[in-house]
């Protein structure tokens, strides 16, 4: 069984593996990548209306016949639909709905962006489609501290369950992190794996030759070991059924502190400042 995760307000399960689907083709090969997600173990699957491909999600769950209860679903709104108000932004979600095909719901919605102006209202109308039991649940993504105060501060009815964020070794903010877990809000890393850059690094290979595991399998245990929900996409089977087999091993204290030490200041600034001039040309 996946390890699981519970929303602070409502006591509901995450699974805290998830199969990413960021460039997962809208097509036959798509489903078949999704479907080996499926047969690896996999219940937990995050897409995105920007990803193009819920339509090949649904329809690959629904030929698995595992029923849709036993599968946490997890889309976003983007940022065009935000910007066009409220009545785009509820059309993008019943669209979202819609091309799923698989039951009448999402459970988790999250926010793609914030794109400044605007989220706040973008997060009632989510908290409207809650209300009509389209999202079981509302989370946030790339939302910074000052983001989320400013969200807060604005008397939402609904607080945000996830806050999905970039974090692995290579990009660890533990304070946003701390800030984040100590609201009650759980930490979904994006890009868990780095996409695959740096696993090379000295301190990886030495964990995963002494644990006699892969380098990916280090960088998901720290995941893991962090409370986060850990985002990873492959389309090698192999590597799904690998990626999900970090249970039987776990790191100590020393070498948690040595892969925290792969980010340096430097990288933290260089990626705020870049996430600042993202989110001001939006």
């Amino acid at each position: 069984a996946d390890p699981t995760l519970l929303i602070s307000s409502t006591g509901s399960p995450i699974p805290q593996l998830v199969f990413g689907l960021y460039k997962v083709p809208a097509n036959e090969e798509g489903e078949a990548i999704i479907l080996g997600a499926v047969k690896a173990g996999y219940r937990h699957f995050d897409t995105a209306s920007y990803y193009g491909n819920e339509e090949t999600l649904g329809k690959a769950l629904k030929r698995s016949g595992i029923p849709r209860d036993q599968f946490f679903i997890v889309s976003k709104v983007w940022n065009d639909a935000q910007k066009l108000g409220r009545a785009a932004v509820r059309y993008s979600v019943e669209r979202s709905i819609a091309d799923l095909n698989f039951g009448t719901y999402y459970d988790l919605f999250l926010i793609h962006w914030p794109v400044p102006n605007y989220f706040v209202e973008t997060y009632r109308e989510l908290e409207s489609l809650q209300g009509e039991e389209k999202i079981r649940h509302i989370g946030l993504s790339n939302f910074s501290p000052a983001e989320y105060e400013e969200l807060i501060s604005n008397n939402i009815s609904v607080p945000p369950v996830v806050n999905q964020f970039e974090v692995s070794p290579f990009m660890y903010r533990p304070r946003d992190v701390e800030y984040f877990q100590c609201k009650g809000v759980l930490v979904s890393s994006s890009k868990a794996l780095h996409r695959g850059k740096g696993f090379d690094h000295w301190i990886i290979e030495i964990i995963s030759k002494r644990h006699n595991i892969t380098a990916a399998q280090v960088v998901l245990r720290w995941g893991i070991q962090k409370g986060l929900i850990v985002v990873a996409k492959t389309s090698n089977f192999d590597r799904m059924v690998e990626n999900r087999d970090i249970l039987h091993f776990s790191l100590g204290q020393d070498e948690m502190a040595k892969l925290d030490s792969i980010t340096t200041e430097k990288d933290v600034s260089d990626r705020e400042t870049l996430e600042k001039e993202r989110k001001t040309q939006m």
